[in-house]
Formats: structure tokens, sequence, C-alpha cells
């Protein structure tokens, strides 16, 4: 039986500024969102993954899933690989809702409590879970 020695490494994309020093508030992390993927305006639902330090510095974002109309196919593994990787003491997701409508399904709330629960088990803070609809977001944190 052979096995592998493996490597896992990040590979950065490209580099965006933003001028707040800290992230204060979801609304900022709307505004950033917005200005750089227009999550406001997506056809299809799509969660992004916003990773911060321990000062609330954004170090990273990644898309980590992207569905339908009504649906984005959510891989817990994914999203914690990623906040792993990218050495994120905390951790914001921002999907969208492209019905125009933020108010977060039971769905979001399901999966919002068991991310919260395993973030706690990796011992990353889950700071929010922000759902974006046209100019409007709502926290579906609970």
């Amino acid at each position: 039986m052979n096995f592998s020695k493996i490597k896992l490494q990040m590979i950065q994309e490209k580099n965006y500024r933003y001028n707040s020093k800290i992230v204060k508030s979801a609304r900022d992390i709307v505004k950033y969102i917005n200005d750089i993927e227009e999550l406001d305006k997506a056809t299809e639902e799509n969660m992004l993954l916003i990773c911060l330090n321990a000062r609330n510095n954004i170090i990273a974002y990644s898309q980590v899933a992207k569905g339908g109309l009504d649906y984005c196919n959510i891989d817990l593994k994914t999203i914690f690989k990623t906040i792993l990787l990218s050495n994120a003491n905390k951790f914001i997701l921002c999907h969208n809702h492209p019905s125009g409508t933020p108010k977060p399904s039971s769905k979001d709330i399901n999966v919002t409590s068991m991310i919260k629960d395993m973030s706690k088990v990796m011992g990353v803070q889950f700071l929010d879970h922000i759902i974006v609809a046209n100019d409007d977001f709502v926290s579906c944190m609970c």
C-alpha cells in the first residue's frame, strides 16, 4: 500500500484595499463585498467567507459555495479548511438572496446553527452570517 506526503497551501489570487483599519459592523462587510463581488446584484446564490485576524482586519475572502435561484450547496469542510489555511481567528459568512428578500430561510438558520457549533469545536470565532438582497441585508445569527 502506498501513501503520499502532501503539502497544503493557499494561493493568493488578488489583493484588495479597504479604507477602514478594522471591521466594525455588518454594514462594513456588506460594503466591501458589494464593492468587490457585487453580491447584491448576483442572479444566483453565492456564499462568501470573510476571514479576519484577531484585530478584526480582513485577511482573506473566498467564494465557498455557489447555487441556483433559491439554494446554495454548502460544504462545511470547505468553509473550515479555508478558515484554517488562511490562519484566521474569526470569520463571517455572507450570502445573497436573488429573490430580493434578505429574510433567513429555515435552512439558513439551521446551517448557521451547525456552523456556530462547529466553530466552537474548531476554536475560531464565528462573528456573523449576513444575507444580502438588493440594497438590504440582515444577520442570520440566532
